[in-house]
């Protein structure tokens, strides 16, 4: 499928920037990668999410070992991890697990909402999560939920707001890329969290994942993988470059 294809894109990227450093630093660094995929990498480990289990392997001096397998409730779709602590979207909540011990990931909360498909952002004490309705969640909604995790045994909503068909998200300083699938990428100005501004709106793309790192942004949707230029004041975008993806199913 071509989903399939774009989430391989985001794995090699994701990689790319992990070997782009020595190996003793891979060990205390943490992998980019967009926030529909079902792995994370943090200090040396790498974490995969599969519907109802987290896979731990050690990918450090070079090995790529299973380790560990956590069970979890299940409908795990998407996984991030910042600091010591790992992400999980699920169909049913947001569950947050410390790697304080890399090797055992350990239940700490789970934040629960309506049945949707859900990817999760974080940056800082702040919880960024898309709600999607689609096939395999018609129950859901399509919203934007903004969250609090300064606390991580008790996260709180600041604000929900409304979307077209939000898929993948990336959050950098104070701006917002969400993509929402045929209906294009959508910037927003996050620095008033209750009132978030729309700054740019590119409607003539398929937008499925994004990352944003340091005014660069790619992202992945049904043409290909994009490259864009972003000013980290205003959001302006500028295409820099594109690899087209064939529409050919597989």
């Amino acid at each position: 499928m071509r989903a399939t294809k774009l989430i391989f894109f985001l794995l090699l990227i994701c990689i790319a920037a992990c070997e782009s450093d020595s190996s003793s630093e891979l060990n205390n660094s943490q992998g980019t990668g967009g926030s529909m995929t079902r792995f994370a990498i943090s200090n040396g480990y790498m974490y995969i999410a599969s519907q109802s289990t987290i896979s731990v392997f050690d990918i450090r001096n070079n090995t790529f070992e299973k380790i560990n397998t956590i069970s979890t409730n299940g409908g795990l779709e998407t996984v991030v991890a910042r600091g010591e602590y790992l992400y999980l979207g699920a169909t049913d909540a947001m569950y947050i697990y410390s790697i304080a011990d890399p090797v055992t990931p350990t239940f700490i909360f789970r934040y629960a909402h309506i049945v949707s498909c859900d990817p999760v952002v974080v940056q800082g004490d702040r919880a960024f999560v898309t709600l999607r309705a689609g096939s395999a969640c018609n129950r859901g909604a399509n919203a934007l939920e903004i969250i609090d995790i300064t606390n991580k045994n008790n996260p709180s909503l600041i604000a929900n707001y409304p979307m077209l068909s939000p898929h993948g998200l990336g959050v950098d300083g104070n701006l917002l890329f969400i993509c929402e699938g045929e209906h294009g990428l959508k910037v927003f100005d996050i620095q008033n969290e209750r009132s978030i501004q729309l700054k740019h709106h590119i409607e003539n793309i398929h937008a499925y994942d994004v990352i944003p790192n340091n005014g660069i942004l790619l992202l992945t949707g049904e043409d290909g993988v994009f490259q864009y230029r972003y000013d980290q004041q205003t959001g302006t975008l500028i295409l820099l470059s594109k690899i087209p993806v064939s529409r050919t199913e597989v």
